[in-house]
């Protein structure tokens, strides 16, 4: 393989608590963040109500309508530069020095019309199904104002949520991390003949406010296309709306295989392909995206992931089957298709796809009644015709946040280095 790697370090600096107080900063672990400041900075005239709100771990607290969360992170060298195209001035991601806020996530609150849309408790028994429940929450709760339409209000909540997110990150410039990790695909001695495995990912790109941006440019009708994978990790994609971008902050299966490269694996890159509607499209994706890991990337094996729901089960199936054609063994991986029952929640069944991961599963929580409630005149639709502030049963297929993610993530192995705290 060619040298065409970069070299992404992240350096993580530990938030053990989070408040408001007079002055926003960063000492000794704890943060403190002079509300009206934050206000100030990231109001907007499309909004129609803008608060601020912390959540913490092990609080009496439930979060309704908590559709991102995200991770403090900036670059360390330019950190005008962060989340190019979409927030920060455009420049290439992947390289250089980032840094991180460890134990406290952005959470929008969102407000706009959608079919789905999550809840959190932060304490109480059903906290231990999310890894959301270990982090500190600094909520973004704003409203749409009067006749603003729903892709203005998630682009201007967004942009809010980032300039929060970027100007917390910089307290961490000066500071020396608790934690550094450093992704690099060096190259590797063909003498090791070691399996050359690409990694392929179908993401949800439907709609204006179901999509995601790579470099700001919207992934709707995108073909298929090679990323480097410490772009990823580094803000060069965003998804508006769908999952909480912690998860391709921390993306498990590009960590993995980037963590396994040299050793018994040689990890050759990323093919992104976009969800789209019609068979023939997707089967023409599934191709086109195969053949890139064979003849550009030169992979011999091949690692399929997908977010999405049924449609995108769809795509990586084709994807799978297009990768066995031209000679690549594949595995895939589908989030909690299987309960009680092997299967049980696949949409396809085809005996051609024959390695299958199912990375976590779905429960029925009962959830007490609770204190605080933030986000409350937020529309949450599997809460309807229930009273949010509780008790209710509900199942957390699509609608518990952080139980599991589409990317594989699930709250028995994610995050595990931040302790739970009790109420």
């Amino acid at each position: 393989m060619d040298d065409m790697s970069k070299r992404l370090q992240i350096d993580y600096i530990n938030v053990s608590k989070v408040q408001f107080g007079c002055k926003t900063e960063l000492k000794d672990g704890v943060l403190s963040i002079n509300k009206t400041e934050l206000l100030e900075m990231a109001k907007s005239e499309l909004f129609g109500s803008f608060d601020i709100k912390i959540a913490a771990p092990g609080d009496d607290c439930r979060i309704l309508a908590i559709h991102d969360c995200m991770q403090p992170r900036c670059k360390a060298e330019a950190p005008e530069t962060s989340y190019p195209g979409i927030w920060g001035k455009l420049a290439p991601m992947g390289d250089g020095r980032t840094v991180a806020l460890k134990g406290v996530v952005i959470s929008d609150i969102y407000y706009a019309k959608c079919n789905i849309k999550y809840y959190l408790d932060m304490g109480g028994e059903c906290a231990k199904y999310s890894n959301f429940s270990r982090h500190y929450h600094i909520c973004i709760d704003a409203t749409p104002n009067e006749g603003v339409s729903d892709l203005s209000y998630a682009k201007a909540l967004k942009n809010a949520s980032l300039t929060i997110n970027v100007f917390l990150a910089k307290l961490a410039i000066p500071l020396k991390p608790d934690k550094t990790e450093i992704f690099e695909r060096k190259p590797v001695d063909p003498a090791k003949k070691l399996p050359k495995v690409a990694y392929l990912v179908t993401h949800m790109a439907s709609h204006d406010t179901w999509n995601f941006l790579y470099y700001g440019q919207s992934a709707l009708n995108f073909l298929p296309f090679v990323v480097q994978p410490t772009e990823i990790l580094d803000g060069a994609m965003i998804w508006r709306y769908w999952e909480p971008n912690y998860f391709l902050q921390n993306e498990v299966y590009i960590k993995e295989l980037m963590k396994r490269h040299g050793k018994d694996l040689e990890f050759v890159g990323v093919v992104f392909s976009n969800n789209v509607m019609k068979i023939d499209d997707k089967d023409t994706h599934g191709m086109i995206a195969a053949n890139i890991a064979k003849e550009t990337l030169g992979a011999d094996c091949v690692m399929i992931n997908k977010s999405g729901m049924g449609h995108c089960q769809l795509d990586s199936t084709l994807m799978f089957n297009w990768c066995e054609k031209l000679g690549m063994p594949a595995v895939l991986n589908f989030s909690a298709v299987s309960n009680d029952e092997p299967g049980d929640m696949l949409v396809v069944a085809d005996p051609k796809v024959d390695a299958i991961i199912n990375s976590g599963r779905n429960w029925t929580l009962h959830h007490p009644r609770v204190s605080t409630l933030i986000g409350e005149k937020a529309n949450v639709p599997c809460l309807l015709n229930l009273d949010p502030w509780g008790p209710f049963d509900h199942e957390t297929n699509f609608c518990y946040q952080g139980i599991w993610s589409q990317l594989g993530d699930n709250y028995v192995s994610t995050d595990v280095d931040i302790p739970r705290k009790e109420a």
